[in-house]
């Protein structure tokens, strides 16, 4: 619960939410009544998981296909999430035995922790490429490290702590021709930004639904390139094959769709797309006019230090900033106790990139907007923010 008695006078009762880089809220219109609809109604039997019956897994992946700007859907394994779908991509490639794996500082904890986990066991050689002057993923390290032969290059398509969108494709490209494997973590971009995996040179494409899809958490998926292979990396009964006591099914998605996944969760993203193909352009349209309206503002007031906010570069609606003086989390709980602003404060689960951005250990506050946000809400936070800028931190035990 919100603190009203704290707040300053006129501010707004509801929520200002803008912590979009976490998960969005609110959902897609028609996200809530689907999720209930799926769990009101009585289970079918055969849930549409093969091509012709339609079900909501089916059909959520038709659309995201459609998405994806790809050709075939069954392509898509539907997961629990990106981080799952990056597990499945990590260790279903098994082609390493000590070959070299490409990243950068900039990957989320979900990418850099099984990482580490391959290297500590022998299975992988790491590299990790650091950032250049202009906060862009350095070329001239990515080059020498693909060069050197690689097996795989994982990036994230955007950072999750300054927006910053990469030049993956031209990385990716480089890396093709170095005959690597490229996968690349979508789950900050699809849905606001084209992610088209034959032009960014992806082989594989992991994300979640939960974020600028606008769906349920829960929900997410793997693109797999058709010239590629991988191995399940769960063994279990599959939906739409079953009597194959000791073999995985060999066709696609049934090799990988292990288990009873969540119908109600997919039945809201499946809505969530719908919402996207009518509506959702209009939302990312103005959620990237609010964001200039908020990074304009956040500029002309002293103390605020806008993190990797270089000029001219492409970025989702996320902004990170630092206020002198003050505790990055001591911020993000004056924000919503005194302002009903809810943000995120912290090192958001991308340790590395603080490093390169000089805001270790404490990280950052992060403001993510979202086309559901309102001119008045970015007036009433950057008036906040201003009045945070100029307070005194309480005395440590006071």
């Amino acid at each position: 619960m919100l603190d009203a008695a704290r707040r300053e006078p006129g501010v707004p009762s509801v929520l200002i939410y803008i912590d979009e880089g976490a998960t969005s809220w609110p959902k897609a219109p028609g996200v809530a009544e689907a999720v209930t609809s799926a769990l009101t109604t009585p289970p079918v039997l055969r849930d549409g998981e093969e091509p012709g019956q339609r079900g909501p897994m089916w059909e959520c992946r038709e659309m995201l296909a459609r998405l994806l700007n790809v050709p075939c859907p069954e392509r898509i394994f539907l997961t629990s999430g990106a981080t799952h779908a990056l597990n499945i991509a990590l260790f279903g490639l098994g082609r390493y035995r000590g070959s070299r794996v490409v990243t950068s500082c900039a990957e989320h904890e979900s990418v850099l922790r099984p990482l580490c986990h391959l290297r500590d066991c022998r299975r992988i050689q790491l590299t990790i490429v650091g950032l250049d002057a202009t906060g862009d993923i350095n070329y001239e390290s990515f080059a020498s490290a693909v060069g050197g032969g690689s097996t795989l290059v994982v990036l994230t398509h955007a950072s999750n702590v300054t927006g910053r969108v990469f030049d993956v494709a031209s990385l990716f490209a480089l890396a093709r021709s170095a005959g690597a494997y490229t996968l690349l973590d979508a789950a900050q971009t699809l849905g606001q930004i084209p992610v088209h995996p034959d032009a960014l040179r992806a082989d594989m494409v992991a994300f979640t639904g939960h974020k600028r899809l606008r769906g349920p958490s829960g929900t997410g998926g793997l693109y797999v390139d058709p010239r590629l292979v991988l191995s399940p990396i769960f063994m279990s009964t599959s939906r739409s094959r079953t009597g194959l006591v000791m073999h995985t099914p060999p066709e696609l998605p049934a090799g990988f769709d292990t288990g009873r996944p969540d119908m109600s969760a997919f039945a809201g993203l499946c809505a969530a797309l719908r919402w996207q193909e009518r509506e959702g352009e209009l939302c990312r349209r103005e959620g990237r006019r609010l964001a200039r309206l908020l990074r304009r503002g956040l500029r002309r007031i002293r103390g605020v230090r806008i993190v990797g906010d270089a000029k001219r570069a492409e970025r989702v609606p996320i902004i990170s900033i630092r206020i002198a003086g003050r505790q990055t989390e001591d911020v993000r709980d004056e924000l919503e106790a005194r302002f009903g602003i809810r943000c995120s404060a912290g090192l958001h689960a991308a340790p590395l990139i603080h490093k390169a951005l000089g805001t270790r250990p404490e990280g950052t506050i992060r403001l993510g907007v979202s086309g559901f946000n309102t001119e008045d809400e970015i007036k009433h936070t950057l008036s906040a923010i201003r009045f945070v800028t100029t307070r005194r931190p309480a005395p440590a035990g006071g």
